[in-house]
């Protein structure tokens, strides 16, 4: 298809990142966003993929191994701009087959930076994702783990029933903009998940820069009254999608599973249209048995590949 790559390394050009998003938002209502990030989280090269007219497929950044004793891979992450102008533009990740021109620009793109490791001297790449185009078993990369996936309800939400064994929660709708004792709230829950300090600023920021769509926010309560847990469910056409289940260790899975469900209902009673709920679980095993427990299956896997240099 004659796709072009080129490197970036990043102690040439610090800023090449920020052009790449210029490019990738041009003609988009939505703002460039803000980039600024610490050093340390730099990548080492970036892989830019283009069209022979100069016109930009995406782009792939190569981080060293980790500061690990058992760390010996770089980790590489990608971005294909078809799908994160779509993803702009409609505020959701598209579901449909991958094009041609995405599976060479994915392929190229991480042969581009396994190159770039072994000039290095790194000993293999590694990066997550579900290879539904094939391009991890093209390169013989392997699967190691499974740092997580994505969790559907198997019948549409009219047909769902609640299961018997779930507790009963106390739950609290959240509204935006929110009152500062729930944002402090909020700033507290997120820096104990995440393992990074929140301000309420910063959580403000969470759900105002949530897609431009209709969202149900709700907060699992302890009997003090805390907040134990978050779900977000963003609305789309007929699917209710949840990126991540902020669970804190005051929720256990079988509260978390009651959130769910109540997320369920009031999805059902105020929202009718909606089908089918949607959650993705990150590598955590509560949540994930919270899932199962409320009755949603598993319809996609994610997976940690590695491919030796």
């Amino acid at each position: 298809m004659g796709i072009t790559v080129e490197y970036v390394a990043y102690h040439d050009d610090a800023d090449a990142d920020v052009r790449l998003y210029e490019e990738l938002y041009a003609g988009l209502p939505t703002p460039v966003p803000d980039l600024g990030r610490p050093a340390a989280d730099r990548p080492v090269w970036t892989v830019v993929a283009r069209r022979p007219d100069g016109r930009l497929l995406g782009w792939a950044e190569v981080h060293p191994p980790a500061a690990r004793d058992d760390a010996d891979a770089a980790d590489v992450q990608w971005l294909l701009v078809s799908r994160e102008r779509e993803r702009l533009t409609t505020g959701f990740h598209a579901r449909r087959a991958t094009t041609a021109e995405e599976r060479e620009t994915t392929g190229r793109l991480l042969r581009g930076a396994a190159r770039r490791a072994a000039a290095d001297g790194i000993p293999a790449l590694e990066w997550t994702g579900t290879d539904a185009d094939g391009v991890a078993a093209d390169l013989g990369a392997q699967a190691r783990e499974e740092p997580g996936g994505r969790w559907t309800t198997p019948v549409p939400l009219s047909d769902w029933r609640r299961p018997a064994a779930l507790p009963r929660v106390t739950v609290r709708q959240v509204t935006v903009p929110a009152a500062a004792g729930l944002l402090a709230e909020h700033a507290r829950l997120y820096s104990e998940v995440t393992g990074r300090p929140y301000t309420p600023r910063d959580a403000a920021e969470v759900l105002r820069d949530l897609p431009p769509l209709p969202h149900l926010t709700l907060d699992l309560l302890t009997p003090a009254g805390r907040t134990a847990a978050q779900v977000t469910a963003v609305l789309a056409g007929t699917e209710a999608l949840v990126d991540i289940v902020f669970r804190s260790a005051a929720a256990d899975g079988p509260a978390v599973a009651g959130l769910l469900a109540e997320l369920v209902a009031r999805l059902r009673r105020d929202h009718p249209r909606t089908a089918l709920l949607e959650v993705q679980e990150h590598g955590d095993p509560v949540t994930a048995d919270a899932l199962a427990t409320a009755g949603l299956r598993p319809a996609e896997r994610w997976y940690r590949y590695r491919l030796e240099l």
